[in-house]
């Protein structure tokens, strides 16, 4: 068997200001052992894990958390960053990827979708408006012709140029039909989106042949999708789910990740039991609900007995409590809510920048 070595690292230049970008601080270089069969005629990338940064907009070069405990960064780039020019889109990724190489981090790689589609793809598809915290926004429909033909041309080169990169640990899922152009919920009104044409089969059948672009495209990169319930359902993504269980290389994220919201949520509780299938038989991942120095209370749920103090009452004893337990949750060590047992655990913890400057938080991040 051939072992890869593989150095990671990301910083953005000027123009990827406009990115919605995470970076990380340099770890150790990392030996990833490929698993062999899964890829057909190219080698597999290990199944992700360990600790990533999720950050927010701004520039990461200044803003770099030097961790140890830190295995890489999520990165998500606007499909409309450099609006129509894709080779401008392109030109960007790459200049991450190599970056990340020099730096010794893994990168999660997501093209943001919905509103984050560029003009001239929405020109081509059918449309439809909603609003996206207070303002006005626009998506492809799904299921529309043109737009999966613009999305097939996106993903396929995505993958001819970035599969075989050595800094790409995996790659996001993303569908139109995502309010914030990331996550998988679709928080637009159902009525008028039944009246444009949804019905949770046409839905699903879009996205199962997105993924399917997904798995052609990056055969030999893990690929990941977020869920949240669709109209209070998991219907659409149990499909995708069902299309890519026996691969074992796709994992779901929970950027909801709460132990309060497995167990109580109208958009969390029913996509739960598909987190824990993935957890069990490729990979997982947790993004926190809220982060843990300076909001705790985003984990309290004095009905399941998660007491971590309100947003006006938290001490700062509650910030490391909720972080201890929630780990320990997440880890699958105990739980302490009223789960039956513990849970299939996370495989990767994306984490707020904030957490991973709390010196309190990093002897336990090293052990993720």
């Amino acid at each position: 068997m051939k072992k890869i070595v593989v150095r990671y690292g990301i910083v953005l230049p000027v123009i990827m200001l406009l990115l919605t970008a995470c970076g990380g601080g340099a770890g150790e270089t990392s030996d990833i052992v490929p698993t062999v069969g899964a890829c057909g005629e190219v080698e597999c990338k290990a199944l992700p894990a360990g600790v990533y940064e999720s950050a927010g907009p701004n520039d990461p070069v200044g803003n770099v958390v030097t961790s140890v405990a830190v295995k890489g960064v999520l990165l998500r780039v606007s499909w409309k960053v450099c609006g129509d020019d894709l080779n401008c889109l392109y030109d960007a990724v790459k200049l991450q990827l190599d970056k990340a190489l020099s730096k010794n981090l893994h990168v999660a790689l997501m093209i943001m979708d919905s509103d984050e589609a560029p003009a001239g793809v929405k020109s081509q598809c059918k449309t439809f408006d909603f609003s996206f915290r207070g303002n006005p926004a626009t998506m492809c429909l799904a299921w529309d012709k043109n737009y999966l033909q613009d999305k097939q041309r996106l993903i396929s080169e995505l993958g001819l140029r970035f599969d075989s990169h050595p800094a790409l640990a995996y790659v996001y899922f993303t569908g139109a039909c995502s309010t914030n152009g990331a996550e998988g919920h679709c928080r637009v009104d159902q009525a008028a989106y039944t009246t444009a044409g949804y019905t949770p089969t046409v839905l699903a059948d879009a996205y199962v042949q997105i993924m399917n672009m997904y798995r052609t495209a990056f055969p030999s990169t893990p690929i990941a999708f977020e869920v949240h319930a669709i109209f209070d359902s998991a219907s659409v993504w149990n499909s995708v789910w069902d299309s890519v269980a026996q691969s074992g290389r796709v994992g779901v994220a929970a950027w909801w990740c709460a132990e309060r919201l497995s167990l109580n949520g109208n958009e969390t509780t029913p996509v739960w039991p598909i987190i824990q299938k993935a957890a069990a038989s490729s990979f997982s991942v947790c993004q926190t609900v809220g982060e843990f120095s300076n909001s705790p209370y985003r984990f309290t749920d004095s009905t399941l007995a998660l007491d971590y103090g309100l947003i006006d009452t938290w001490v700062a004893a509650d910030s490391e409590k909720s972080f201890n337990e929630t780990l320990d949750w997440a880890q699958g060590y105990a739980v302490h809510a009223l789960q039956p047992a513990t849970i299939n655990r996370f495989s990767v913890i994306e984490t707020w920048s904030v957490d991973l400057k709390n010196t309190l938080f990093q002897s336990r991040l090293l052990l993720f």
